[in-house]
């Protein structure tokens, strides 16, 4: 037990010590994806609880990838000075705080967004309601809004950021025979369902983010 208090890294990034706050949804955002008051305080609380690392809750990278109501956003350079503030409250309190980064995909809410949800594939009869199935061009778009999403990560302070690839979200959705019906390059073999989500793909390099912030997948 004593080594989860010890210091340790993480690709050269310094924890105070090995106990990491996963990505969960806090309910705190604006209406328009914009950090809170309430939500800095939480983070805060966070961080000087003894929080060695904070995983961001899914941060949604596009307009039409969000999720739900009060879902943290960085689609757009207007949230940056919020999201600046955020970090700074973490480092200020001795924390660390990576980013994750997120699409719904097929499961957004097209109510909040305004915009008709993507999927992978169109597959009859998983949804109630109608969903686009992307083009290889709004693939390509996605991929560079989560590329934009990172840098404006890096732009706030953030010390890292995490892709979003689990639990049905759009990533994921690409990576499962189930919603990945695609007869083109992003579908059919593990290789093509997996080529969306490659970090030449994302052109997440040292060369883009540099060697202060680290990317992972989830």
């Amino acid at each position: 037990m004593a080594k989860l208090f010890e210091e340790t890294q993480i690709n050269g990034m310094v924890l105070a010590n090995r106990f990491v706050r996963s990505a969960t949804w806090e309910g705190m955002a604006g209406e328009d994806g914009s950090v809170t008051p309430k939500l800095i305080d939480c983070m805060i609380n966070l961080a000087r609880g003894g929080i060695g690392l904070i995983i961001s809750s899914h941060t949604y990278i596009h307009r039409a990838g969000q999720a739900g109501p009060w879902q943290l956003g960085v689609y757009s350079d207007d949230l940056i000075p919020g999201l600046t503030a955020m970090a700074d409250a973490v480092h200020k309190n001795s924390g660390k705080i990576v980013m994750q980064l997120a699409h719904a995909g097929f499961f957004a809410n097209a109510k909040l967004s305004g915009h008709q949800p993507f999927a992978v594939s169109d597959v009859e009869g998983m949804a109630k309601s109608p969903r686009k199935e992307m083009t290889v061009q709004e693939i390509g778009e996605i991929v560079r809004a989560f590329t934009d999403a990172a840098k404006r990560a890096k732009r706030a302070g953030f010390d890292g950021v995490q892709i979003h690839s689990a639990h049905g979200y759009l990533m994921s959705q690409f990576l499962s025979p189930a919603f990945n019906r695609r007869t083109d390059k992003y579908g059919g073999s593990v290789e093509n369902r997996a080529r969306a989500l490659s970090w030449k793909r994302f052109g997440l390099s040292g060369a883009v983010l540099g060697k202060t912030i680290r990317c992972s997948l989830k």
